[in-house]
């Protein structure tokens, strides 16, 4: 994404030290920082789903009362983003198709790290790609999140529940960024008729 490292170091410039930050539990991080994301279209009486892919998170600091995140999918190619969260509601942008489709989210933490169910998360997820003719097409439709555990690309040595992120923000950033080039590599999903697939499963037009 062009403008991600842009956008994260200006939002670092207004933010309090990650030392500093007293984030609130669960965070997208601390606790395992691999999630899953799926979506049902809203349209259907059945909210039929279609994709699900996964997502690694990396915290870089925070701005005012919102923790930062920047995001890396690991199933599907130069899909990223950044996301913001305050308390249990997290909202996420990202691109894809070299910046061609773009996506939100917006989303909120239905379960806590004591329950004894998985983390989940619900909300919902609008998909936009440009087309010069007619403009944007788009679908929106519903989200699930649940999170699997640690992505391969990860913070080291830093205890899970209970603890402040109390590490250096540049961290985040870097590793991040090796997300990014490791998992660019990745083949984008095709359907039936070799046409390429979004992130959420729509088909290319």
């Amino acid at each position: 994404m062009k403008h991600l490292l842009a956008f994260s170091i200006a939002a670092l410039t207004l933010a309090s030290t990650a030392a500093q930050a007293q984030l609130y539990k669960p965070t997208l991080t601390q606790e395992g920082n691999q999630w899953t994301i799926t979506f049902h279209d809203d349209r259907s009486s059945t909210h039929s789903r279609w994709a699900t892919q996964g997502l690694c998170f990396y915290f870089v600091g925070t701005n005012g009362t919102h923790e930062i995140y920047r995001w890396v999918s690991n199933t599907y190619p130069n899909w990223n983003g950044i996301a913001e969260k305050e308390g249990d509601q997290v909202f996420m942008y990202g691109d894809f198709w070299s910046e061609r489709g773009h996506d939100g989210m917006q989303w909120e933490l239905v379960t806590q790290v004591k329950d004894s169910r998985p983390e989940i998360g619900a909300g919902h997820w609008h998909e936009w790609v440009e087309n010069t003719k007619f403009g944007s097409f788009w679908f929106f439709g519903n989200a699930y999140l649940e999170r699997k555990g640690y992505c391969s690309i990860r913070r080291q040595g830093i205890s899970s529940v209970g603890t402040d992120e109390s590490y250096d923000d540049d961290i985040g950033l870097q590793l991040s960024e090796q997300a990014l080039e490791k998992y660019n590599t990745l083949e984008p999903p095709k359907d039936e008729k070799g046409r390429l697939l979004s992130p959420m499963g729509q088909v290319e037009q």
